[in-house]
């Protein structure tokens, strides 16, 4: 068994190789990585007063002193795990900040920059099923950590798994020797969630707006409602309270399959209110859900369903611009939709394309180079925010909009697709042998047709794969799995026919 850092940090199986012991390893690993950093930025620093222009390091970092902060999620024995890491790392001689309740990681970006820390360990599986654990780890800038920095982690975390060792303390003694505090940063990131999102618009337009929330067992509860309840904003909840299996066992992934009983809330709350004694439709309800960690988002509409977030992202990105006159670039990964780059385009700004991962999304954020990011998978946040994905945020944007519009989100969907649409995206796994794919694919690319199935090819990207753009902002990419023998082929077009057609003659291109 290996350990091994993905595009959210390392998870694996609770009590298979999700382990305390392995806890324990992982936390030393990136203790070391960070003291060898903290190092780096010492010399960083005194080359930096000597002049020395020629020596600077890319590592930032606002202050001396090393805090880190730990947090965790609703999951089984999500606190013992993060007690363990936090016995790990006060033990190197870091000052831990732990998270008196289960936090959100946008919460703990959040806190991060607060803090001025060198950086989070979240323990959470996000999105995964009820029976994954993992560490997060995220770096000083407050975004997901970068692969050259999972790399070193990653290697690290190996080399100790041959010999197991780490410094130790446990908990308690930790705590009573004043090397760890028992903090909570979910007051603080509501202040800034009210500095952001305009409640006065709600409140004042959305009074024909009812929301239902569903929090899926996870940490937005006593987060996102806390919130609603503190600027007078009505709404219910569901699965509000604390349940490891998430449901029946359930994956907390609010995705269009997982929200059925959110749907069905709001078909009962809306029959009920559209029958009412004197015929009048006094409230409309909506439904906003997040993750495990409440770092994605899951809208559904009053009629019951799904929007993806290839429409709600660009949707946010026009009300940016045109609703609350924020103006800007932005950004979204090669596996999403290019419906964004068509707002872009109406107002005469770019999108930036990023490899699939939000720690890219995030950076550009941190540089402030876009005003929002996003992807297909759920992940958004904007400039002057927390660099990482934020689903609590986004699902309050959305509701600002549509208190902005003062029409349902059905009615927006429409309006918004006749005016950037038709676009239609899908995704399929196709089995593969990589050695193969990987052998062969580069001449494959190279010999690709300029005219593919009737359409012009007018450009190809490898930022994260293999992608074909088309002149109609049609576009198919092929990626391999980072962790299964398939090859995962994504595409867009604007009617589904041609998007199938293009989907099944690329399969068979790759195959031949």
């Amino acid at each position: 068994m290996e350990i091994e850092f993905g595009t959210s940090g390392w998870r694996g199986k609770i009590a298979d190789d999700f382990t305390y012991e392995n806890v324990k390893i992982v936390s030393q690993a990136i203790c070391n990585f960070l003291v060898e950093k903290s190092v780096v930025l010492g010399k960083t620093m005194k080359d930096k007063q000597n002049g020395d222009a020629q020596n600077e390091h890319t590592i930032t970092a606002g202050s001396t002193e090393k805090i880190i902060i730990i947090g965790y999620d609703t999951r089984f024995l999500s606190e013992e795990f993060a007690k363990c890491a936090s016995g790990v790392f006060c033990a190197n001689g870091f000052r831990v900040l732990y998270c008196e309740t289960f936090t959100p990681t946008p919460v703990l970006a959040a806190a991060i920059l607060k803090e001025k820390a060198m950086g989070a360990i979240n323990i959470t599986a996000s999105h995964n099923p009820y029976n994954y654990n993992g560490v997060k780890f995220s770096p000083e800038w407050g975004g997901p950590a970068l692969p050259e920095d999972t790399k070193i982690i990653t290697d690290k975390s190996n080399e100790l798994l041959k010999n197991p060792h780490y410094k130790f303390i446990e908990f308690d003694e930790a705590k009573d020797k004043s090397l760890l505090k028992e903090v909570s940063f979910i007051d603080y990131y509501i202040g800034l969630i009210e500095d952001k999102i305009n409640f006065n618009l709600i409140k004042s337009n959305g009074s024909n707006i009812y929301i239902i929330v569903n929090p899926m067992h996870g940490t937005s509860s006593g987060v996102i409602d806390k919130v609603l309840k503190k600027n007078g904003i009505d709404f219910d909840i569901l699965n509000s309270q604390r349940d490891a299996f998430f449901g029946a066992g359930k994956a907390p992934d609010p995705s269009d399959k997982n929200l059925t009983d959110l749907k069905a809330g709001i078909k009962e709350y809306n029959d009920k209110n559209n029958n009412n004694a004197d015929g009048k439709n006094k409230k409309i309800a909506f439904g906003l859900a997040t993750d495990g960690d409440a770092d994605r988002y899951g809208i559904i509409d009053e009629e019951g369903r799904f929007v993806e977030p290839n429409i709600i992202l660009p949707m946010l990105y026009n009300y940016y611009i045109s609703g609350k006159n924020i103006k800007g670039d932005a950004a979204r990964s090669v596996a999403t939709s290019a419906l964004i780059d068509r707002v872009a385009r109406k107002y005469g700004f770019k999108i930036h394309e990023t490899p699939v991962g939000f720690k890219y999304l995030g950076k550009l954020i941190s540089e402030k180079k876009v005003i929002m990011a996003g992807e297909e998978s759920s992940g958004l946040t904007v400039i002057n925010h927390t660099p990482d994905k934020d689903g609590i945020f986004t699902c309050l944007l959305v509701l600002e909009m549509l208190s902005f519009y003062k029409k349902p989100l059905n009615s927006l969907v429409k309006e918004f697709m006749e005016e950037f649409g038709p676009i239609f995206t899908k995704r399929i796994n196709e089995p593969v042998n990589r050695e193969k794919f990987k052998a062969n694919i580069d001449s494959k690319m190279a010999a690709f047709p300029s005219i593919f199935e009737g359409k012009k090819v007018i450009n190809k990207s490898f930022v994260d794969g293999y992608k074909i753009f088309f002149e109609d902002d049609a576009w198919l990419l092929a990626r391999l799995s980072g962790t299964e023998e398939v090859m995962r082929i994504y595409g867009e077009a604007d009617t589904s026919e041609t998007l199938n057609l293009l989907i099944e003659s690329f399969k068979t291109y790759l195959n031949k």
